[in-house]
Order: structure tokens, then sequence, then C-alpha cells
């Protein structure tokens, strides 16, 4: 019987050695001290990994670029690790793989467990781990046809004046059932990772643009997908059919600059009263704020786009999204609060909505998508290699 290991990669050529994984491990700089990940480990380049009889199983493993780097990547299983290889937009030539083999009836949640563990005792998320999901081979067709978004005047108006709108009816029933299937499908197949933020209690999962995860029980994320994709064309096909529409210049302006993203993420909240506190998804007093790839950063963010998937919610479910008015801080007492309905679409601007998530009491699943500023992004679609972490979900 195969045996049951945990992998970490790596990208330059250093001698196999065995890493001790302690709690205390806190993050340092590029040019720092190697962390020490799994114990009992075995360490090789990915490619030889992928190639060995000793990595199958259950094991938990690390990927990093070589001596006194980052970890880039943390992962259960060896699907895992043959999708992440699949899937990086790194050279699979210069990354090393660290790994341990968990008990030979390891399950699934041993390897979640562990997997956590380890990037609880990195004290940061490595940069690939938010984009595990997008491991895909099948890809997504254009934003075109049944995904359409689609504004009316008021919608637009509303955009302005408040900051957000809302908008039920975008998708139909059977279609809003399949994403809900699918969604589901993310969290119970173990894709979903807390990202060990303070102040987010939420699972996410990212989701590529171009690729969704293979297998058929996900294909019902591909309209839901389509659709926040869209939201950028259809708010100039809105403004351009609507020209005496009373919106402001600045707003017009960032109808015309956004551009649909190359990540988008999904995310579940738990019962457990799991929230996520005020926040502005693009925040200039944030010091990350710039930080990442280009357009990706928070800064680069433009309008939050987001779709429900909740079925059957009621009051008593709560989660809800509550928004306070433009120029307000967390501690007014006028908030809007929103129920994430299924199917239910709320669109904002991300630089000027103060917003949050009120605990849960159910599980409570959405799918964000962050529409970029194309001004401060060289190319149309970003291309680098890595892959961050989005915070400001909602």
């Amino acid at each position: 019987m195969a045996s049951t290991r945990a992998c970490v990669a790596s990208t330059s050529r250093a001698t196999p050695e065995r890493a001790r994984l302690s709690r205390k491990a806190k993050a340092r700089s590029v040019s720092g001290q190697r962390e020490r990940i799994v114990a009992r480990a075995s360490r090789t380049t990915l490619r030889d990994a992928l190639r060995s009889n000793e990595s199958r199983g259950s094991i938990v493993f690390v990927v990093d670029e070589g001596e006194n780097t980052r970890a880039v990547f943390v992962g259960g299983g060896r699907d895992a690790l043959e999708a992440y290889a699949e899937s990086t937009e790194r050279d699979v030539e210069t990354l090393w793989v660290r790994w341990e083999t968990l008990g030979r009836r390891a399950r699934a949640s041993a390897l979640n467990a562990k997997v956590k563990e380890i990037i609880a005792a990195l004290g940061y998320a490595p940069e690939d781990n938010a984009g595990a999901v997008a491991s895909a081979t099948q890809k997504a067709a254009e934003p075109t046809g049944g995904g359409q978004a689609t504004f009316a005047r008021s919608h637009l108006e509303a955009l302005d004046r408040d900051g957000i709108v809302v908008i039920d009816g975008m998708l139909d029933a059977e279609t809003l059932n399949d994403a809900v299937e699918s969604v589901r499908a993310l969290h119970a197949r173990g894709l979903m990772r807390n990202l060990e933020q303070s102040g987010r209690d939420d699972d996410v999962a990212v989701l590529s643009g171009s690729a969704l995860p293979s297998g058929r029980e996900f294909l019902g994320l591909r309209p839901v997908v389509r659709l926040l994709l869209d939201v950028p064309n259809g708010l100039r096909r809105a403004l351009d059919d609507n020209t005496n529409a009373e919106i402001s210049e600045d707003t017009r302006s960032k109808i015309r600059r956004c551009a649909p993203p190359d990540r988008l993420m999904a995310a579940r909240y738990g019962p457990e009263n799991c929230r996520y506190v005020a926040h502005l998804d693009n925040d200039p007093r944030d010091p990350g704020n710039d930080v990442g790839t280009p357009g990706l950063r928070p800064a680069d963010r433009v309008f939050t786009c987001i779709a429900y998937l909740n079925p059957n919610w009621i009051p008593a479910h709560e989660g809800r999204f509550r928004y306070f008015p433009l120029g307000a801080d967390v501690s007014s007492s006028d908030f809007t609060d929103i129920d994430p309905l299924c199917g239910r679409v709320v669109v904002f601007d991300s630089s000027k909505l103060l917003h949050e998530v009120r605990p849960s009491a159910a599980d409570r699943f959405a799918v964000t998508a962050w529409t970029y500023d194309r001004s401060r992004v060289s190319r149309s679609v970003p291309s680098s290699r890595a892959i961050h972490p989005l915070p400001g979900l909602s």
C-alpha cells in the first residue's frame, strides 16, 4: 500500500535534508534563514518528486524556490501536488519540494489539519495557496452568452450615488442550483483554505478566470464566473446606452478603466458566527495595499462584484452584508444590511464603500471578483508568476 506524506516546494538546488516543523516559526524575509517545515521530510526537486513512488499516498508537502526563500505553497495529498505542478506559472524546473508521509490510514481531515498547522507555524499564507484551486485544465468560455451582466440606468445612478448597487435575477434557478452544488463541492473536497488573516473567519478558494477546477462537479460555477467577469463590459454597455445618466465623471472614468480580473474567489463562512470585520477592499491607508501582483493588488481594485449562493436563506441564518454610507466610519449608527440571497449580485466601489460580513449562523457561500484599473497595470491581463492571496472578500 502506498505511503502517506506531506509536501513543500522550493526552487534552489540544495542537498536533501530533514526539516522540523515548529509551531513557533515566524515569517522571515526572503534573505533570511530557510524555514524548517516538516519533520522527517524528504526533499527533492518538484520534477523528481512527481516521478517518485515515495511521494504517493497521504502526504503533506511544502514547495519553495530554494535556500533562504519563503515557502510558496503548502498542500496535502499527491493529487494536490500534481495539480499544483500542472497549474503553477512558476518554473517547475526551479521548484523544490519537501514532503512527509502521514499514517497509512490518514484521511482528508488529517491532511487538512496538518496543512493548517504548517501554515500557522510559518506565520504567513504562502503566495500560491490562495491560488490552489486554479489548478484546473478545463478552460472556461469567455464571458459571453448566458453569463452576460446587464445593468440599467438606475443601477448606474445607484452605484454613483450610494457606491453600491444590488441586483436580483441575473441568473436563472437551474443555473443557480448547479452553482450551489459546485461551490459546496469545493468545500466538501477540502479545496477551501483559511488564510489565517486577522479579522476574517472565512475559508476561501481562488478560481482562475480562464480555468475552473477539473471535474464535472465544478462545472456549475462557469455561469457565475462568466457573469462576474462580464461586469466591466456590462457597465460600459449600460453607460453607452444611457449617455444622459446622472452620474459623476469619477464613476464614468472608473467604468471606462475597469477590467475583468485574472482571479476570482469563492468563500464559505461557517455557522460558528464566522464574520469579516469592517474594511475597505482598496484602502490606501493599508501598508500592504500596493503590494503583490499587478492587477491583483488591493490598490488596483475598482469595483467589487459578488454573487451569493445561499438557497433557502432565512433571517435566522444571519451573515448579512452590512455597508455604511459613503464617508462614514464603523462607529456610525447609520448602515444598511443586505440579505445574502441566492442569485443576488452586489457591485460596489472598492475604494469607497466601508462594509463587513456580519456573524453567520449557517453556511454562507459567495463568489467574488475584483475588477482592476487598467491604467495602473501595463498588461490587460495579469501574467505574473505569483498568485497572491486576495484580502477583502465579502
